[in-house]
């Protein structure tokens, strides 16, 4: 804060300042434009003399400017008096109010004086105020700082806000404001549809928005608005149900026993030891990767990402291959301990982390390519949960960005892979509560257990803790059976959805201990569910899917993929949403071949679900798809690609 002394000298120095600037643009250059600079002030005097309370100008006012007028040249004609002053009088308006404000006098008793003010100066302008007429009063009040650019506004010709600056400054300013606000700009003027448009704008837009900005030969705002046109029309075909369904092929290779995604990826083991790698996006005549491998045993976990495609088997093996080449595994290697492996990678990330028993390992390739055992520890018990996030969220490589959150029965840690196995942080403990269930961020996780208390609220419930410090953020209530799943890293900010035996899925405010939905989902309980900013998809037991809104907390939809096995797997990205119905590890599947040997997805299925794509009108004439709501049109404008009984 300035010292008195420092603020005096400031109000001293700008003082002199003001008056200077004054007495420069009052003398002025002599010779050349003194014909114009005596018609601003004649001007300006003319109106003074009507601000003073005068009726007119008087006659040798009028025969002087006259005269001007003949003898100036046609390009100096004067103009008539008007209210715009000049700077350089002594009464200029912001430079009075500065004065004003310099000789200590309030902003309250500047702005009633300048409400009368402001009022004769109006008069003056339209001739002389007759005496019944009242001033009118003033509604709304503006600030000091308001007035004065108001004022500014009034007296010079350019606008206050067209300051000229150089388009470098611009651009700086610009790449601060919202996609919105720069369509906002550009409907000023030409120049800022210039500085609004330009193209290192529109590209950080576009990737804060995920578009794909490699394609040459088009411009970044074009991409970005065919993005959000996309968006809307996958969002408006979620909504309706309106898409293409693909099925996987799964008869070769045995039972499905495991399936994993991410992005356009889907990979599938089964129960012959076989893997195979399939990328939606590629073309119906391409077939699946098949992944090479040397096991008989049934693949127990998959896990895929865009860099390595990982899959361990029920004899403890594990293998990991490229996504991109496929073909021989780059690693492979065994775990020791009974139970079969847990697998997890990270998307775009070449980090795995497996588990077996009490053994935990970490594997990473080096600067060359050539796979290695990072860490290899054993933990005091049987590890149930695993999971592996990354800083930031971002893809990367290096392995002191990921984080590795493990749970045993009573107790979950973090544990970063770079530094030694004893460093890791115990960050929830609570004996008796056993974990059902884990997920975590790069900043938080949240735990489901089971554990003892005087109502079911208190019986299970989720703990959400922050992994930076290892403290509790919030205790989240409400099931009334234990918790099956739950999604935190694929969720919105600060949300959360979990889905439980008692046939319910929630979906909370972690700032909040109450859930914002509560719904009635599946009779047998729930299996799977993920969200995103406003719709949840859930898999229940009895093989059924179902897609809820989430502003309006309703079901949108609901189908049954599968009449036979439940559903294991679900996730959505985009326009694409992957489910998969599989048996589970205790089914007997001989006792599933003798009594759904008919059913076409006995051994498995997965169902691909594309919304970019509108089915009812594949193979349907261009004559045929137009709208009800198109004024021109013939008998044949009724748009046949849908039923007749819902016209």
């Amino acid at each position: 804060m300035a010292r008195p002394e420092e603020l005096k000298e400031f109000v001293e120095q700008w003082k002199q300042e003001i008056h200077s600037s004054n007495h420069k643009e009052a003398a002025g250059p002599s010779g050349q434009g003194q014909n114009i600079r005596v018609q601003r002030t004649q001007g300006f005097s003319s109106v003074g003399s009507r601000w003073e309370g005068g009726a007119g100008s008087s006659k040798q006012q009028q025969q002087q400017q006259e005269s001007l007028t003949e003898k100036s040249p046609p390009d100096r004609l004067s103009r008539p008096p008007s209210c715009n002053q000049d700077a350089s009088n002594q009464h200029y308006p912001p430079f009075a109010l500065a004065d004003q404000l310099l000789q200590g006098e309030t902003a309250e008793s500047l702005l009633s004086g300048r409400h009368v003010v402001k009022r004769l100066r109006t008069d003056a302008c339209a001739g002389p105020v007759s005496p019944g007429e009242a001033p009118e009063p003033r509604g709304n009040q503006h600030s000091l700082l308001e007035q004065l650019i108001s004022d500014l506004d009034e007296i010079n010709e350019i606008p206050f806000f067209e300051v000229s600056l150089p388009r470098e400054l611009a651009l700086q300013i610009f790449q601060h404001l919202s996609m919105e606000d720069l369509c906002r700009c550009a409907q000023v003027s030409s120049s800022w549809r210039s500085l609004a448009d330009d193209e290192v704008l529109w590209q950080k837009v576009g990737r804060s928005l995920g578009c794909d900005l490699s394609a040459g030969g088009q411009k970044c705002k074009e991409v970005v608005k065919t993005h959000i046109e996309t968006d809307r029309r996958v969002t408006s075909n979620w909504k309706s149900r309106v898409g293409q369904i693909d099925y996987l092929e799964c008869a070769i290779g045995g039972f499905l026993s495991a399936v994993s995604s991410c992005g356009t990826h889907i990979v599938a083991g089964f129960s012959e030891g076989i893997v195979r790698l399939w990328d939606v996006l590629a073309d119906e005549n391409t077939p699946s990767v098949l992944l090479e491998s040397i096991q008989e045993q049934a693949v127990s976990n998959v896990s895929v990402n865009g860099t390595v495609t990982v899959a361990s088997f029920g004899n403890g093996d594990v293998s990991i291959w490229s996504t991109e080449h496929g073909g021989t595994p780059l690693h492979h290697f065994t775990l020791d301990q009974g139970g079969p492996p847990q697998i997890c990678t990270c998307p775009g990330g070449a980090v795995v982390a497996c588990a077996r028993g009490s053994v935990v390992r970490v594997d990473s390739p080096d600067a060359v390519g050539v796979w290695h055992c990072r860490q290899n520890f054993s933990c005091d018990k049987k590890v149930s949960h695993l999971t592996l996030v990354q800083k930031g969220g971002l893809p990367n490589k290096a392995l002191s960005d990921h984080l590795v959150v493990m749970a045993t029965d009573y107790d979950v840690y973090a544990y970063r892979p770079h530094r030694p196995p004893e460093e890791r942080r115990r960050f929830h403990s609570m004996y008796g509560a056993v974990v059902a269930s884990l997920d975590a961020t790069a900043e938080q996780a949240a735990v489901a257990s089971t554990c003892f208390g005087v109502s079911l609220e208190d019986v299970f419930k989720v703990q959400c803790y922050c992994l930076d410090t290892g403290k509790q953020l919030t205790s989240l209530r409400g099931h009334r059976g234990q918790v099956t799943c739950m999604d935190l890293r694929n969720s919105p900010p600060n949300m959360l959805v979990t889905g439980a035996e008692d046939k319910r899925v929630r979906v909370f405010d972690l700032r909040t201990p109450r859930p914002v939905l509560n719904q009635y989902s599946h009779p047998l309980g729930v299996s799977c569910v993920q969200m995103d900013d406003w719709k949840v998809v859930s898999g229940g037991r009895e093989g059924a899917l179902c897609v809820w809104d989430l502003r309006m907390q309703n079901k949108l939809w609901e189908m049954k993929p599968s009449k036979v096995h439940p559903i294991q797997y679900c996730r959505f990205g985009g326009p694409h949403l992957i489910a998969a119905c599989y048996p589970t590890p205790s089914c007997s599947r001989e006792d599933l071949m003798d009594q759904y040997r008919h059913q076409p997805d006995v051994k498995g299925r997965i169902n691909v679900y594309d919304f970019s794509v509108d089915q009812t009108t594949q193979d349907v004439p261009d004559i045929c798809k137009a709208d009800y709501d198109e004024p021109e049109g013939y008998n044949y404008n009724i748009s046949l690609a849908m039923p007749y009984d819902a016209v």
